[in-house]
């Protein structure tokens, strides 16, 4: 989407937000000077009223740093959930006014072009949520994974805390106590016993669940079932990281909070195909940006 006006823009804006955080940087082309802001969660699919209202926030305190116009900026927006096409058009509409360029897509976009500075790649996002993409050599991009905390997000930090809150339940059940060194631990975090950890469990957010997850890294050396807990969600990412890849020889780059302590625990062939990322997702969204500015400049010109 774009504001056209005769003037080209000179600074590229972009968003990067999930289910945790919401960083944004705005930068002048040429110069490169640059300004950064950060906020919370801001997923379309977990709080779409938040997201909105964090990315708002976020664009307002850069333009008033910065001194900015908004008809000066192409912005992209790599927000997790963007995905539904519903929220995305909501969305857009709500905030794309007065831009030179507008452009939200999702965070699995943004990680991918930034991961290796928009050549090809597999990226693996293991944060409160999970996705995988790919960018391919002849320029092709795809998604694997994404589709939200119900249905989705095997290997994400929420979704390893659902299967903590599970398994301690389970373990309640079994013995009328807590055993485990992760079930004591949880139950620090969440007293009260069962009837409080399931009436939390019927409110907590992916956030919320995503908080337990280090705790199966911490006790994963001493405890039984925290190891178990581990050993299936490396599984989940496992699957995931071959499920982006497909038959398709990328190399594989792991990005989120999640993808440190997973890496040590991934089989030696997956970790033979690992390379450091060059990039986060907000240096996609402004990659991303300046190519929507290229783009639409192309486009004026040929007209």
């Amino acid at each position: 989407m774009m504001n056209s006006t005769i003037k080209p823009a000179n600074y590229v804006l972009g968003i990067d937000g999930g289910g945790t955080k919401t960083i944004a940087r705005l930068q002048h082309i040429k110069t490169h000077q640059q300004w950064q802001a950060s906020g919370g969660a801001s997923s379309l699919t977990n709080d779409y009223d938040l997201a909105l209202n964090t990315c708002k926030v976020l664009i307002e305190e850069l333009l008033t740093l910065s001194g900015v116009n908004k008809a000066d900026i192409s912005i992209v927006l790599g927000l997790a959930g963007a995905g539904n096409a519903d929220k995305a058009k909501q969305f857009t509409k709500s905030l794309s006014e007065g831009f030179y360029c507008f452009e939200l897509c999702t965070d699995a976009k943004t990680s991918l072009f930034g991961a290796n500075s928009g050549e090809p790649v597999a990226v693996v996002s293991l944060g409160t949520g999970s996705v995988g993409a790919t960018l391919a050599f002849d320029g092709h991009s795809t998604l694997k994974g994404g589709w939200g905390f119900t249905v989705g997000d095997d290997g994400s930090g929420a979704k390893l805390g659902v299967l903590i809150i599970k398994t301690l339940l389970a373990e309640i059940e079994e013995n009328n106590c807590v055993i485990s060194e992760l079930g004591k631990a949880v139950c620090r975090e969440i007293p009260g016993g069962k009837d409080k950890i399931i009436d939390w469990s019927t409110i907590a957010k992916p956030v919320d669940f995503a908080r337990l997850a280090p705790l199966v890294f911490e006790f994963a050396d001493t405890c039984p079932v925290a190891k178990n807990i581990l050993s299936q969600h490396v599984k989940n990412v496992e699957k995931l990281i071959y499920d982006t890849r497909e038959s398709q020889q990328l190399p594989v780059v792991l990005l989120g909070g999640l993808s440190m302590p997973t890496k040590p625990y991934l089989d030696p062939l997956i970790q033979q195909m690992l390379i450091p990322p060059k990039g986060d997702a907000l240096d996609g969204a402004c990659f991303l940006a300046k190519q929507l500015l290229n783009s639409e400049i192309k486009k004026e010109f040929t007209l």
